[in-house]
């Protein structure tokens, strides 16, 4: 048995005006373990305020389709229905965005910081926000093609001997 893995873009309530002008969506992977459609979301949540920053998460899911804010999906392969452990454990590996900005008394606005929190000093270039587009696209979906546990063109059926 398979199951269908694709990448799903929701809309978002608000548009971060730090993350550039360009329209941006929530991004997860989503693995249609039901035949009605429903399954599995595997993506990161939370912020990149919070000491911990974003955090992995795994749940239960209705058909993307039938979420208000469901944008489209992209389909990425298959994978063998008693490997979808091995897949979630997987992902887990992969480092959600950590903390990137912290809230500046003196600045008194949010600016960027270290994931330890500490500011950047002078000279210092703080690297690109990433949160959940960068970390499905960047990182979760390299990491599952290059495991072996996805197969874009489906699951190989056996052959018959002759």
């Amino acid at each position: 048995m398979a199951y269908n893995v694709y990448r799903v873009e929701y809309r978002l309530g608000f548009q971060d005006p730090l993350m550039g002008p360009q329209t941006r969506f929530h991004n997860a992977i989503f693995v249609e373990t039901e035949a009605n459609g429903d399954g599995r979301v595997i993506q990161v949540g939370g912020d990149i305020v919070s000491a911990s920053g974003m955090t992995f998460e795994e749940k239960l899911g209705k058909r993307p389709e039938e979420d208000e804010s469901y944008q489209r999906k992209y389909f990425l392969g298959q994978i063998r229905a008693s490997e979808y452990q091995n897949v979630v454990q997987l992902l887990r590996t992969v480092r959600p965005p950590p903390r990137q900005r912290t809230y500046n008394i003196q600045a008194q606005a949010t600016v960027p910081c270290k994931p330890d929190g500490s500011l950047y000093g002078p000279g210092e270039t703080p690297p690109p926000y990433r949160k959940c587009t960068e970390w499905t696209l960047q990182d979760a979906i390299p990491t599952l093609q290059s495991s072996g546990l996805l197969h874009p063109n489906g699951i190989p059926q056996p052959q018959p001997t002759a």
